[in-house]
């Protein structure tokens, strides 16, 4: 999936074909590249741009099923008293667990989801995004008692205390070494 395929991940977020048509929204700016050639840079769009953008146009730019979730997502992030981005700036300050189960209540948002968000953006440094590829890692070297069974919560829940226990408070990053190094 487009979740663990970096090439897929950059064609979605280095290059927001959707919001093309409004560079100037967006903080388009052209940077000159170290070979003398220009390079395109876009500003990642705010929660204010993104609701500018429609479900059939994120479709339109390759988000497939995911641009309901974005369009929901935005629409749930912008409603919060606080706003959107005070809200997901006070999860730095809660417990991994709390920040987590906040951002599960998004739509579309898994529990892998959830720790990506933590790990990569809120500072939660012991957070272990479980997706297939680590799923493999854990039953192989570290849980080989669930290979065979779902990834349930539960199970999540498991890998996640796996690797804290063998990498301490920063799991997050090794198993970021580990998942580059299988």
């Amino acid at each position: 999936g487009t979740a663990s395929n970096p090439p897929a991940i950059i064609t979605h977020v280095g290059t927001p074909a959707v919001f093309m048509h409004r560079q100037q929204q967006l903080g388009y700016r052209e940077q000159p590249h170290s070979e003398g050639a220009s390079v395109q840079h876009y500003a990642f769009p705010t929660l204010d741009q993104l609701a500018l953008a429609t479900e059939e146009e994120l479709r339109a730019a390759g988000f497939g099923y995911r641009a309901k979730f974005i369009v929901g997502t935005v629409a749930e992030l912008r409603a919060q008293p606080e706003g959107g981005e005070a809200w997901l700036m006070g999860l730095r300050k809660a417990s991994y667990k709390e920040a987590a189960e906040a951002l599960a209540t998004l739509p579309g948002v898994g529990p892998k989801v959830a720790a990506c968000v933590c790990l990569f953006s809120l500072d939660k440094h012991a957070a272990i995004p479980v997706d297939t590829h680590v799923w493999q890692v854990a039953t192989k070297y570290y849980l080989p008692s669930l290979k065979g069974k779902s990834l349930t919560k539960k199970v999540h829940a498991q890998v996640q205390q796996a690797f804290e226990d063998r990498f301490g408070q920063f799991a997050g990053w090794a198993h970021n070494a580990i998942f580059i190094a299988e």
